[in-house]
């Protein structure tokens, strides 16, 4: 028997034992730095008192650089992070001198912020759903915080830092820019607030309560641009009386919009009053045949270019979620009751049972 040869030893490679230091490695630096941001969020007690002053208008990115200029924060973009996705804050900070505690926690910063210094004179003003841009510089001029003719001019020639900005669309035919974005609500602002940060806190209003990440998911699925849904929840919001009537007069619309619909046309008396109240007086009463196509209803197939009010939140989840009907026409009488029909026919019904209400109480007509 040939004598057999001793086994080499193996030799322990080397490799396992730097993979697992490795792991171990970024284990500890994530968990440090986990521990870090947890640690700036949360602050110190305990920390000098500083002043932040905060300018009319300041986006959130220009707060955070002030905060961390006075030491009240240590990093600008984790405040910024944590203002828009977990407080959801951006847009509601005032301005003026804070007394703030450096390495403060986020909330008790964000809280403090958003406190009207006491010093400062406030007016309130509120409003309505479904007033177009021109009826809230009136509101504003009213109050006493800007001439209407300011309002309008900020509208369309300023920019404003908000997530949106690109969404809005820019045609050049679209004559009040910022149409269907001015949230209606009721508002707060320093009596000698600016005309921008006036317009920068309603369309931050309209980021919040408008486009929530459920509503954003509806919107995507929908198929709609921001603006096309702005403006036929615009429509919806002047067609509807009440809110009990919004996703059915919305389905009435949406139904047109169909690719075999018999009315491609939206047809709403809406946009023709707007044309006629507000831009063509704006215009000075002259406009190209373009530019009121652009709004008319009546002129063009699918939805409008231009809006022609600032819908509120219960006309434009009307318009995401609209009733199902095979509904193709609507008519009211005065006494706001509604008829709604699927043909031709039925509509010229639907009108002379509308008419025939109207007379009973003096009208003659729609």
């Amino acid at each position: 028997m040939a004598e057999q040869m001793p086994k080499k030893k193996r030799k322990k490679s080397g490799c396992g034992m730097i993979l697992l230091v490795m792991v171990l490695l970024v284990l500890l630096v994530c968990g440090g730095l986990l521990l870090w941001v947890r640690g700036e969020i949360s602050g110190k007690n305990g920390g000098e008192t500083v002043t932040v002053e905060i300018p009319q208008g300041a986006s959130t990115t220009t707060i955070a650089n002030r905060l961390e200029e006075a030491g009240v924060i240590g990093n600008p973009m984790i405040f910024r992070l944590y203002s828009r996705f977990v407080a959801k804050a951006d847009g509601t900070y005032q301005y003026g001198t804070f007394e703030l505690a450096q390495s403060s926690s986020y909330d008790t910063i964000i809280t403090a912020l958003q406190q009207t210094a006491h010093y400062q004179e406030t007016v309130t003003v509120t409003f309505p759903e479904g007033y177009n841009a021109f009826q809230m510089g009136d509101v504003l001029e009213q109050a006493g915080l800007c001439t209407q003719e300011e309002f309008i001019e900020a509208v369309n020639t300023h920019d404003f830092d908000v997530g949106f900005w690109d969404e809005i669309g820019k045609d050049p035919l679209k004559l009040v820019r910022l149409e269907g974005y001015l949230f209606p609500d009721t508002y707060e602002f320093f009596a000698d607030e600016d005309v921008d940060s006036i317009i920068t806190r309603i369309l931050k209003n309209f980021e919040t309560k408008v486009l929530t990440d459920e509503r954003r998911a509806e919107i995507d699925a929908s198929g709609y641009t921001l603006d096309q849904l702005v403006t036929l929840s615009a429509i919806v919001q002047k067609e509807s009386f009440e809110k009990d009537e919004m996703a059915t007069v919305a389905s009435v619309f949406i139904n047109r919009l169909q690719p075999d619909s018999p009315v491609p046309r939206l047809e709403s008396d809406t946009t023709g009053n707007y044309i006629r109240d507000y831009l063509l007086p704006y215009l000075g009463g002259e406009a190209s045949e373009e530019q009121l196509n652009f709004y008319d209803s009546y002129a063009v197939s699918g939805i409008p270019g231009g809006c022609i009010a600032n819908p509120g939140l219960d006309a434009i989840d009307a318009v995401l979620h609209p009733a199902d009907t095979n509904y193709y026409y609507f008519v009211t009488d005065i006494e706001y009751t509604y008829y709604y029909g699927v043909t031709w026919q039925d509509h010229q019904n639907n009108i002379a049972k509308a008419k025939a209400v109207n007379l009973e109480h003096g009208k003659v007509g729609l």
